[in-house]
């Protein structure tokens, strides 16, 4: 059987790999963490989701960052390289992949330099219109590199690179979860916000959104005392498509659990409101498919699913992304105009209820551009990628 190696802290494009692989009757080994973050307790989103697996081996490593600027930090981060590069060798020598798929991040750089230097082939998916660094260093170790943005050629040799668009999972597109809990809150009535700060969360966004919880609680009483008026003129079935303009939200606080945040959010009383640490494959598409607007940061991968699910969203572009990639990929919806983008330092209580407030009075203009603009992004990458495993 076929053994191929996947790394990379991208795990969305990853899974839409694994996807296509298993049809293939392929072996998988899974280089990952396997807590959220440095001294957590708490499980990081791909060991909870590969570990269940029973065809993928899930191999954690310990690595640095390559970090560009020096802080109190860098000095362990590097002490930590070496331990990254050694448990890759000794596993890369014991496991013999055919080939090495890497989604970019700092855990990826050593598997692949590891790769290389025993003869092992890898492959380089980027799914940022700016390039990450542990890309840009792994494209010298890298047989064939793979881009979701045409934009990104410039930093890469054009004579092994290829623009074949993110790797979509199929899950993106279900408009049911067998989670009753989830499906119960996605079927009320109501318009709804979904708030995502990715798999591992955002504090800032986890922190705005709690705190916006009550102004947007009293924007509904107000709104449904209007509305509890004008149904006494209107027809039954016209007050009843009324109603459905009640607000939900629903909320994914991160794996993270950053000062506390997911225990915090769990305690919100609220019929109206939902707090999820992390949503599975089963879960994602339903949810987004529920979700009239979006609020999140804008992680390549959260942004390549916006755009091909036509999705109406609030961007938060994470300030220290490297490269400013994050706002970098929240320019491209906002160019699509399906997207509001606000940067960190603007992103008040205030700025953010406008915001709001502006989508939904022009929901329509912002829905139709969204949807133009899914029409344009290519759903062939995993199985092109797939194919170029087998030859």
């Amino acid at each position: 059987m076929i053994r191929i190696a996947i790394c990379g802290a991208h795990l969305t494009p990853a899974l839409a790999l694994i996807e296509k692989l298993e049809k293939r009757d392929r072996q998988i080994i899974f280089f990952g963490r396997k807590y959220a973050t440095e001294g957590a307790k708490n499980y990081s989103a791909e060991y909870r989701i590969i570990q269940k697996k029973k065809n993928i081996t899930f191999l954690s490593i310990t690595t640095g960052r390559l970090q560009r600027k020096f802080t109190r930090f860098t000095i362990p981060s590097l002490l930590k390289i070496p331990i990254g590069v050694i448990q890759s060798f000794f596993y890369l020598l014991k496991y013999r992949p055919r080939v090495v798929v890497s989604f970019g991040g700092y855990l990826s750089l050593p598997v692949v330099f590891c790769a290389w230097l025993v003869g092992i082939d890898s492959l380089v998916h980027e799914q940022s219109a700016m390039p990450g660094l542990a890309n840009r260093i792994s494209s010298f170790f890298a047989r064939k590199i793979f881009l979701t943005w045409r934009q990104t050629l410039k930093f890469f040799p054009k004579e092994k690179t290829k623009v074949i668009g993110n790797l979509t999972r199929a899950g993106v597109f279900k408009k049911s979860t067998p989670n009753s809990k989830i499906q119960k809150f996605l079927d009320k009535d109501g318009r709804m916000i979904f708030v995502t700060g990715g798999n591992q969360g955002s504090h800032f966004l986890n922190r705005k959104i709690t705190d916006l919880l009550p102004k947007l609680g009293q924007y509904l009483i107000q709104r449904k005392a209007l509305l509890t008026r004008r149904e006494a003129l209107l027809t039954r079935r016209e007050a009843l498509l009324t109603r459905r303009e009640a607000l939900l939200i629903f909320h994914q606080v991160g794996t993270a659990n950053f000062e506390g945040d997911l225990d915090k959010a769990r305690k919100i009383a609220s019929s109206s409101y939902f707090a999820a640490d992390y949503l599975g494959p089963d879960e994602i598409g339903a949810v987004l498919a529920r979700a009239d607007l979006v609020i999140a940061r804008s992680g390549a991968n959260t942004v390549w699913d916006l755009g091909v699910a036509a999705k109406v969203a609030i961007l938060i572009p994470l300030p220290i992304s490297a490269s400013g990639e994050q706002e970098v990929n929240a320019k491209i919806l906002e160019n699509a105009g399906s997207a509001i983008v606000i940067l960190q330092h603007d992103a008040s209580e205030a700025s953010l209820e406008k915001a709001i407030t502006r989508v939904f009075q022009e929901y329509e203009l912002f829905k139709a551009k969204a949807k133009k603009f899914s029409q344009t992004l290519p759903q062939t990458a995993a199985q092109s990628l797939a194919q170029e495993i087998s030859l």
